[in-house]
């Protein structure tokens, strides 16, 4: 996997700074990964100017309820982050007509991969045409609480995160890719938010970090 050792503590917040702790230990013990089952309200995604949004104008969580949303955190010199992204192609394709919007947020690790240019080339030549957003400071990143390259969330109708899933879908035939998809399908299939509720779904402090490991539970 690809972790962002690299990465000083200084530039997570404590919450994520005690997730990364605990993502190293679980990482020692051999990194078995699985759908992570939670149920938390979203953070709102950083604010940024349409020039640093990709195939679509600036987006909101807030303003995608009734969707369910695929939100990825990749970097385009991530190996990882490349072997996953025919199965975001793949969801995109199957299921964007029928209520889910796939967004990658993209936050570099080398200074090569703040350049948007570049970001945009890369885009193209893998053929992703879903919303990406910018995340050169990695604001967004420490918003959720994200532990390293690449991560996939999934969002449900009424804004509220299901499931997470560290690191590539099928790293040593774990089949992450059919896992998510079929949780997926799952939430496409459950209710919209209901008329003037659609804000009391899930309690939250302002923009608060995705849980980790210690307040979650596994999903089979």
């Amino acid at each position: 996997m690809h972790f962002p050792i690299s990465r000083s503590l200084e530039r997570f917040t404590v919450a994520a700074a005690l997730a990364l702790l605990f993502s190293l230990a679980f990482a020692s013990r051999g990194f078995a990964q699985t759908a992570v089952e939670l149920k938390v309200a979203a953070p709102e995604l950083e604010e940024r100017p349409e020039e640093e949004w990709i195939n679509s104008k600036p987006l909101k969580l807030a303003d995608l309820r009734g969707q369910v949303v695929v939100l990825h955190f990749w970097t385009f010199g991530c190996i990882n982050c490349i072997h996953n992204q025919p199965h975001y192609k793949s969801w995109h394709k199957k299921y964007s007509k029928k209520g889910l919007t796939v967004i990658g947020v993209h936050t570099p690790e080398t200074e090569g991969e703040r350049d948007i240019e570049a970001v945009r080339k890369s885009a193209e030549e893998k053929g992703l045409e879903y919303p990406i957003v910018m995340d050169k400071d990695a604001a967004t990143w420490k918003t959720w609480g994200t532990q390293w390259w690449p991560c996939t969330y999934l969002i449900d109708k009424q804004g509220v995160v299901r499931y997470r899933w560290d690191g590539e879908l099928n790293w040593k035939n774990t089949k992450g890719e059919a896992m998510l998809r079929k949780r997926i399908e799952a939430l496409l299939a459950e209710p919209g938010p209901k008329p003037d509720k659609s804000k009391k779904t899930a309690k939250k402090t302002e923009n608060s970090p995705v849980p980790t490991e210690s307040a979650e539970k596994k999903a089979d």
